[in-house]
């Protein structure tokens, strides 16, 4: 499996690229992880520091050639504006995708069409039998994201989810929106 996704590297149309982080995409990762929409509703760390960049890179890279994930940043006429990413199960078959995108590009498309892409290769190209995500029921962009795909809400949890900083006990909790897509779902 581990020769199939690095096919990822080759994710290109439709105006955006996905491919792998390098070390020189270090300074804009972390740049972009700065916004507080990022840090409160994904698991990044927080706060997040240049070296949080500098180890997603290699890690990122070793699950793609370790066929376990495909982390990848989306770019625009050359520029890194967000990343999709998927954690791969082979014994059950399934993924677990999660993303963040810039401030700049937010609702206009990106976001969708690069988690699109991503869920289709994982669908078609690699077989995957179900795809799933998590998302904070109180964060309006995710759910539609997730909506507009065809992703099914298969039921919320209530305060599931504690927000950043993750391991503050004393954080906000809010409830967390399970969704489900199967190969022919996805729009």
């Amino acid at each position: 499996m581990g020769e199939a996704l690095q096919l990822a590297a080759s994710f290109g149309d439709d105006g955006f690229v996905l491919r792998p982080p390098t070390v020189e995409d270090v300074d804009r990762i972390t740049e972009i992880c700065q916004d507080p929409d990022i840090q409160r509703f994904t698991r990044v760390p927080v706060p997040y520091r240049r070296q949080d960049a500098e180890s997603f890179v290699p890690m990122a890279n070793e699950a793609l050639q370790q066929g376990r994930g495909a982390h990848l940043l989306v770019e625009v006429d050359g520029a890194v504006v967000g990343c999709v990413g998927a954690s791969i199960d082979t014994t059950d078959q399934l993924a677990v995708v999660g993303y963040w995108s810039a401030r700049e590009v937010r609702r206009q498309g990106v976001t969708t069409g690069a988690v699109r892409r991503l869920c289709r290769w994982l669908l078609e190209d690699l077989g995957i039998a179900r795809v799933e995500l998590e998302t904070a029921a109180t964060n309006p962009g995710s759910n539609a994201v997730a909506e507009r795909l065809g992703f099914q809400l298969e039921g919320t949890r209530r305060s599931a989810m504690l927000l950043p900083p993750v391991g503050d006990l004393a954080a906000e909790r809010v409830d967390a929106n399970d969704w489900g897509l199967l190969p022919g779902e996805l729009r």
